[in-house]
């Protein structure tokens, strides 16, 4: 899903968990789990894809664009989520139950709206040890896929987000003619 759409749905969500709790921590849970649990692709994209163009219309076209060479991800992992909720739990903390209400949405709109994306299991990606299995590789998660350029001005592709197409090969011209839908491996 795009930025844009992870905002929104959080403020929706924010807007809900204010009317039925009261609460301002649950809200900034639903808020930290809905749209701030993104942060660790800008997290992927210094340390681990070695960018150091900190400007928010450069790293948001490195991903629209499709040029991400590793997924790391850390904060988009069941693992995670289980043990924190666990310490949630253990220790009956509302705002980091709430944190795992706006992550477990922000994670089912991701699994509903990137598949395209994913060309093998996209549920079994949200895995940080499938992710780690696969040593992080972009190229080994995400396909052989060619995202569109992005589109013009920076909020057109936060709310907008990317559209892929698959990478022909060559000797494939089944895909290259479209007399076959199958995804390239």
């Amino acid at each position: 899903m795009s930025p844009g759409g992870h905002l929104v749905t959080t403020l929706a969500a924010c807007g809900v968990t204010a009317a039925l709790t009261e609460s301002w921590p649950a809200v900034a849970g639903v808020a930290a789990g809905g749209f701030l649990i993104d942060v660790d692709h800008a997290i992927d994209y210094v340390l681990f894809e070695g960018q150091r163009d900190l400007r928010p219309g450069a790293f948001l076209r490195y991903y629209v664009e499709g040029r991400v060479k590793r997924v790391v991800l850390a904060l988009h992992s069941y693992e995670l989520f289980g043990l924190l909720a666990v310490l949630a739990w253990w220790n009956e903390w509302t705002p980091l139950w709430a944190y795992l209400a706006g992550a477990v949405l922000h994670l089912a709109l991701d699994i509903a709206f990137n598949g395209e994306f994913v060309p093998g299991n996209i549920v079994a990606f949200y895995s940080f040890t499938y992710r780690a299995r696969h040593r992080f590789r972009g190229p080994a998660l995400l396909g052989r896929t060619r995202h569109a350029a992005a589109p013009e001005g920076f909020w057109r592709a936060f709310f907008r987000g990317a559209a892929s197409t698959p990478v022909a090969t060559p000797g494939d011209e089944a895909l290259v003619t479209g007399r076959d839908r199958r995804v390239v491996d």
